[in-house]
């Protein structure tokens, strides 16, 4: 997961002081009768939704017209259950296997094991630990010169659930979650049976780190999805400044409780929200994203150069801006959601996923330091990742 985000990072850190000059991301505060899609009315209560941690909190999206939300009970989990960590193959609740949906044991040094997976006081809990003297080797171009080198690091065991059931668009589906106080990422994602589509609820990096190393992502909570190629491995996620959102007075999100979620409209169309805000879109060939003071900014990708997605001089997507979605839309001739045609198929996010819930310790951060380190790890609270409930519903026809 999120195998080539070290470049962008990168260039952020150099650039972030001068994002506000470069064109190709100039800020122009629109109006909120100018947002991508009105704050929709509140939809009829689905009545399977009394009686559940979430009952009396809106699906922020709108179902469409002459549509209501139906919950999906079978994808949806309170975790008032208790579950015991275990080092054996597992289901509970009767909607979860605690690893990962293949046998892969994770990116970089992470190595997920089934024990560090539990379910106790309400809450999913899902840990990062680490053995002394346990090492694990890994691929990772570091430096960005083309060159891929080999790292070894202290191996950080992980936890890893995968949902029993797939879920297809159109959906809404949200987490009420404690992001880990940790350098480790904490994710909610979706990823298809053959890993080529994959749609992220929330990536967050929440912790700064005892030396504040983490600070510029821990402000920041990762909005995106991917497409790729297996073999040769070929990996596209948006960089455009608007996937890495910030909220005015956050200065890292380690620690918080926070609501995220998306609506998988349609396979051009994917809308996040946070906390019931809606925050970001990416329609087809265009972007819209709420800056820090929650003015929407829409823009939309420039052409491809020589098959290459361009950069702008901040390190992120060159993107040119528009006063609406619509004008961004009419304008842009590059699609937002498979640029490069890694899948073939019209560019679409069209295939069934699995939920996957998890902490990892990714090749592009841990070799760039961002790992964490042995006095951090020992803090066992900052480095659990706590889940208090998921929900998933499909639009209806409204009686």
């Amino acid at each position: 997961m999120k195998m080539k985000l070290f470049l962008l990072i990168t260039c952020a850190y150099v650039f972030i002081n001068s994002c506000s000059s470069d064109n190709t991301t100039t800020e122009t505060p629109i109006t909120e009768a100018e947002t991508p899609d009105p704050e929709p009315d509140p939809d009829p209560v689905d009545p399977d939704s009394v009686g559940t941690d979430w009952e009396g909190i809106a699906v922020p999206a709108s179902a469409g017209e002459g549509k209501s939300w139906k919950l999906q009970s079978d994808s949806s989990d309170d975790f008032n259950y208790s579950f015991a960590a275990t080092s054996a193959e597992a289901t509970f609740g009767n909607k979860w296997t605690n690893f990962y949906h293949n046998n892969w044991e994770g990116p970089g040094p992470t190595k997920w094991v089934r024990q560090n997976v539990s379910v106790s006081g309400g809450e999913l809990q899902i840990k990062a630990s680490r053995n002394d003297g346990e090492m694990k080797s890994f691929d990772v171009d570091c430096d960005t010169d083309g060159v891929t080198e080999t790292w070894t690091l202290p191996t950080t065991r992980a936890g890893c659930i995968t949902s029993t059931k797939r879920v297809l668009y159109p959906v809404y589906i949200e987490a009420r979650v404690r992001v880990a106080n940790a350098v480790t990422a904490s994710d909610v994602w979706l990823l298809s049976p053959d890993d080529t589509q994959e749609i992220d609820i929330i990536e967050a990096y929440g912790g700064k780190g005892e030396d504040d190393r983490n600070v510029w992502l821990a402000e920041r909570v990762h909005l995106s999805h991917h497409t790729f190629i297996r073999d040769p491995f070929q990996d596209y996620q948006p960089t455009d400044i608007g996937s890495w959102w910030r909220k005015d007075g956050v200065n890292q999100w380690g620690g918080k409780w926070v609501r995220v979620g998306v609506y998988w409209r349609d396979p051009k169309h994917l809308e996040y929200y946070i906390d019931g805000e809606h925050v970001r879109t990416l329609s087809d060939n265009a972007f819209a994203s709420r800056d820090i003071n929650g003015n929407w900014q829409y823009t939309y990708p420039k052409p491809l150069e020589g098959g290459v997605i361009p950069k702008g001089g901040n390190g992120f997507q060159a993107t040119n801006t528009a006063t609406s979605l619509e004008e961004a839309q009419n304008s842009s001739t590059t699609s937002v959601i498979d640029p490069l045609n890694y899948l073939a198929n019209g560019m679409n996010l069209d295939k069934e996923m699995d939920i996957i819930i998890n902490v990892e310790d990714q090749n592009w951060n841990a070799c760039n330091g961002r790992t964490p380190k042995d006095s951090e790890i020992q803090n066992t609270d900052d480095h659990t990742f706590k889940v208090d409930w998921i929900r998933v519903y499909k639009p209806i026809d409204a009686n």
